[in-house]
């Protein structure tokens, strides 16, 4: 919420007043442990009385905006505390505040001092047993089972770990050709890897796997299912990296090449991923945690540690801005002092074209040749554009510029000619599934995907049980003569009218109140793009990727977009025309003003 809106809805909550009444009570000792908008809803000033010795934990942002008062002693933490304690920043609170309890517990006399600045309350907390620890011994092992698991217990046994499918799990060979593209002199493209797999022989007609799951081990990654990779280069995210425990210890074990299953002169990038904690009140990595993790995994290009600023975090903008700047120093100057091979990138922040420049500055004196801008996903393109020829005007020629999640293909050329070397994006990959009636991608213009959902399993299927003329039977039968009709029309064995209609009696029930799609689905199979497209993935399945149903069917769409995306991307950057690329208005203006 907004400060306002925040301010409203706690004081009808009785918030600040329910504060107030519970710190006037008797307490031995008070804890807080409160994030930024939470203390910012209890109103928190000189005038609350608490009545027994209380420490508030806090960011060191909203430690210098709390009063000084009575009886709290307020602690900040911020990276450097995440490091020495060993523990994320999401948990560090709680961390501390197991520690000192425990401490407690073992010496109520620390009681006495808690609220004495000469007492170092950090140092003492350091000496305590950790959360999670044994509590007597103050051991960091883990405690062991007193009771022995039987052999015989079957599902309490620890399984062992799945083997990977040889066929599947070798790294691609990639044709001279590829490394020699012109376009990369101009503008590199990037691909961010968000775990999008496909089981390799998914058997369409029946619906499939062609193994016990489609996990990793089983499963291909798009560069693995062409000739050639459709990118320049692929983009790991570390929050997408650790998001499971498995890939977590697949990536440790392997590197991060041979987990992608690219060779290892294929450029990787590293970032935090830093969506994934945009609102935690600092970044859950230190900088150098994420140092180690750039060079154990082998990285190419190592991003610094930056914080997100956007309208929901504008009050902290200042304290997010100064904090990725901050971090971009250190992570530089370690990197050099260390002598890593990879090529560190600073991340920078800003709200403005002047406070991108200012900080791109900074950079470049503190000896970065290689910057990404971020939080610029949701900016209008020409805000984007004139962010970039602002910071190009404060920094040399020879500094590489990077565009965090921007690849809008009309736009390509001209952020090449603004000075950006490189960009990432997965939008047409994810419009595969995300976009109704521009989910199939061709170079003559985007076609709606034939939405066949499967019956009792889909959630869109599901909803269609609310229509009190549709039985499970029903719905079953009008799906496979849907997909029967649309396979028929592939094989040219059906008219279009009836191909249509099979289609559209399903479709009319896939949601509440749905729009018709019999223009969008006539054109689709009209034109047959499927049959135009040169891609391996269409000549290989046909009209199984026109088809909208289920991962394996939208993923395979999704990297023949990519494909499609790919060889357009080259085209642009080239100045051939783009056939789909129609509204152009903008981009020629702009074009003018630069050259």
């Amino acid at each position: 919420m907004k400060s306002k809106e925040l301010r409203g809805w706690a004081d009808a909550l009785s918030v600040p007043a329910d504060f107030r009444r519970t710190v006037a009570g008797k307490y031995d000792l008070g804890l807080i442990l409160l994030g930024d908008n939470y203390l910012q809803a209890c109103a928190l000033d000189d005038s609350v009385d608490f009545r027994g010795p209380t420490v508030l934990f806090c960011g060191t942002g909203m430690a210098k905006k709390l009063p000084a008062v009575k009886r709290v002693r307020v602690v900040p933490i911020s990276n450097p505390e995440a490091k020495r304690f060993s523990c994320g920043l999401v948990g560090l609170k709680g961390e501390l505040a197991a520690r000192l309890l425990r401490g407690i517990t073992a010496d109520p006399e620390v009681l006495k001092r808690i609220l004495d600045p000469k007492f170092d309350l950090l140092d003492w907390l350091e000496k305590q047993p950790g959360a999670g620890k044994d509590s007597e011994k103050g051991s960091s092992k883990p405690a062991k089972a007193k009771t022995p698991v039987s052999k015989d217990a079957g599902s309490q046994e620890k399984k062992p770990p799945m083997r990977a499918n040889p066929a599947v799990d070798k790294v691609i060979q990639i044709p001279t050709s590829w490394w020699d593209k012109p376009h990369r002199q101009r503008l590199r493209y990037f691909i961010p890897e968000w775990d999008d797999l496909v089981d390799p022989d998914y058997d369409f007609l029946s619906d499939t796997h062609s193994g016990p799951n489609c996990g990793w081990e089983h499963a291909t990654y798009a560069h693995q299912m062409f000739p050639e990779p459709n990118y320049d280069g692929l983009l790991m995210s570390r929050a997408v990296a650790e998001k499971s425990k498995a890939k977590k210890e697949r990536i440790n074990a392997m590197g991060v090449h041979r987990m992608l299953r690219v060779p290892r002169n294929f450029p990787v990038m590293g970032d935090c991923g830093a969506f994934d904690y945009i609102m935690e009140e600092v970044p859950p990595y230190t900088t150098d945690d994420v140092l180690d993790y750039y060079t154990r995994l082998d990285f190419d290009f190592g991003v610094s540690v930056d914080h997100l600023i956007v309208s929901a975090t504008e009050k902290q903008k200042r304290f997010r801005y100064d904090l990725t700047i901050e971090n971009a120093a250190d992570f530089f100057r370690e990197h050099k002092k260390a002598g890593l091979k990879w090529q560190p990138i600073g991340a920078v922040q800003g709200w403005d074209p002047v406070s991108y420049a200012k900080a791109a500055e900074k950079y470049v004196k503190m000896g970065y040749r290689y910057l990404g801008l971020g939080g610029l996903v949701r900016s209008t393109t020409t805000d984007i554009l004139n962010i970039v020829l602002k910071v190009r005007e404060r920094i040399p020629k020879d500094v590489s510029i990077h565009l965090f999640g921007i690849a809008r293909l009309d736009w390509m050329d001209t952020f090449a000619k603004a000075g950006v070397q490189s960009v990432d994006s997965a939008s047409y990959l994810r419009q595969a599934w995300m976009r109704l009636h521009q989910s199939y991608a061709s170079m003559d213009g985007p076609y709606a995907a034939l939405r066949i959902p499967e019956a009792g399993k889909s959630f869109r299927a599901k909803h269609m049980r609310d229509h009190p003329e549709l039985s499970d039977d029903k719905i079953l039968a009008m799906e496979q003569r849907a997909l029967k009709a649309v396979r028929e029309y592939g094989q040219h064995k059906l008219p279009l009218r009836d191909a249509l209609g099979a289609l559209l009696d399903y479709d009319q029930f896939v949601t509440k109140e749905r729009v018709s799609m019999e223009p969008a689905y006539r054109r689709t199979l009209e034109d047959r793009p499927w049959e135009r497209c040169e891609c391996d993935i269409c000549r290989r399945d046909g009209i199984e990727v026109a088809i909208f149903r289920g991962n394996n069917r939208n993923r395979r769409r999704g990297f023949h977009n990519t494909w499609v995306f790919y060889r357009a991307l080259q085209k642009v950057l080239a100045g051939e025309n783009v056939p789909f690329l129609k509204d152009v208005s903008n981009t020629s203006q702009m074009e003018m003003t630069l050259t």
